[in-house]
């Protein structure tokens, strides 16, 4: 294996000391053009790459957060508020040390631990459940950043996303275009993005005098079979509903794909509204309507929260609240005049 070049390297090419090296290399004032140049380009030549570590430990100083998720991957959305954490970490000159707990408690606390003892400067963590408290004792004086819809509103640095309000917004549409037989699909475990998401549907149904339908079944893991279930279990039940609200797009598709291998058709028969606008606008086969999850706009603000904490700023805006928007495409569409029984 070969050995990764020293500055002490560079300094012996260069007749320099290690410390002049270093200095040159981070441009210090105190050294000339010409030194700058001459050592840059024997380190460009040697293939020499900084050690940050070292560079930070030495600096008392850190170029990483860290960030964990409860899963990455297919049915979930965690990837895309990954890729803008990263995208915006990056333009600070800062990397991104990336755990998956797999719904796992244990692992989501091992995963905190091992950041915090690589020097994080702080965590940006999408916590299983809604108790945090061991991810804040695994933490210490780590400071973290709680995001999704399962963070307690009290806590005290949070990036939050309304799920309630998406309720009204889903209904409002919905009720717009006639319907008044509006069921909606969420799936276990309960937390409180779930909760969010029933009781905004209920207000919204209540308010203009209908009955909210809310069936949950299934599980996150595996949120396109959850919405193929509930449709077969809504179709045994008896009548359907005309229009369906889905807790997540990928349990929308579930239980799209169900209706239409029962010779049912979207928005035709049934309209079906999904949540948080995931990759199905590369899909205009499918044409989800949807409740957009702004994760640019919280990934950004996770970031830059980050930073303040990390470089402890006076001025520090420990709370935002986003709130999703809907994006009409064509899985939905005026009631049926006569509903399927």
């Amino acid at each position: 294996m070969t050995e990764r070049p020293t500055l002490k390297q560079i300094g012996r090419i260069a007749g320099l000391s290690h410390v002049a090296v270093s200095k040159a290399l981070r441009d210090a004032p105190d050294i000339s053009a010409a030194t700058k140049e001459r050592v840059k380009k024997i380190a460009d030549e040697l293939g020499y790459t900084p050690n940050l570590a070292a560079r930070n430990l030495y600096l008392r100083c850190t170029s990483s957060i860290g960030m964990v998720v409860p899963a990455m991957g297919e049915n979930t959305a965690y990837d895309l508020i990954f890729n803008e954490v990263s995208a915006a970490a990056a333009d600070l000159g800062f990397c991104v040390m990336l755990g998956s707990s797999h719904r796992s408690l244990q692992l989501e606390e091992q995963h905190c631990r091992m950041m915090v003892g690589n020097q994080v400067g702080a965590l940006i963590v999408a916590s299983c459940t809604s108790d945090v408290s061991h991810i804040k004792t695994a933490c210490g004086s780590t400071p973290v950043i709680f995001i999704g819809g399962k963070t307690d509103p009290e806590e005290p640095y949070a990036i939050l996303c309304d799920y309630h309000s998406s309720g009204e917004t889903a209904v409002a549409h919905l009720a717009s275009l006639g319907h008044r037989d509006i069921a909606l699909l969420t799936y276990g475990p309960e937390n409180r993005t779930i909760l969010q998401k029933e009781e905004g549907f209920a207000q919204a149904m209540e308010r203009r005098g209908l009955i909210p339908w809310i069936l949950r079944t299934g599980h996150a893991s595996n949120t396109v079979q959850a919405g193929m279930d509930a449709v077969e279990i809504l179709l045994a039940d008896g009548p359907l509903p005309t229009a369906l609200w889905c807790a997540s797009d990928y349990m929308a598709v579930g239980a799209m794909n169900a209706l239409k291998l029962r010779g049912l058709s979207i928005p035709g028969d049934i309209s079906v509204v999904g949540h948080d606008d995931l990759y199905f606008d590369l899909c205009p086969d499918i044409g989800l309507t949807t409740l957009h999850t702004p994760m640019t706009e919280i990934g950004k603000a996770a970031v830059a929260l980050a930073m303040d904490l990390i470089h402890s700023k006076e001025q520090i805006q420990p709370r935002q609240v986003f709130r999703p928007s809907l994006v009409v495409r064509n899985s939905t569409g005026p009631v049926r005049e006569q509903p399927y029984g």
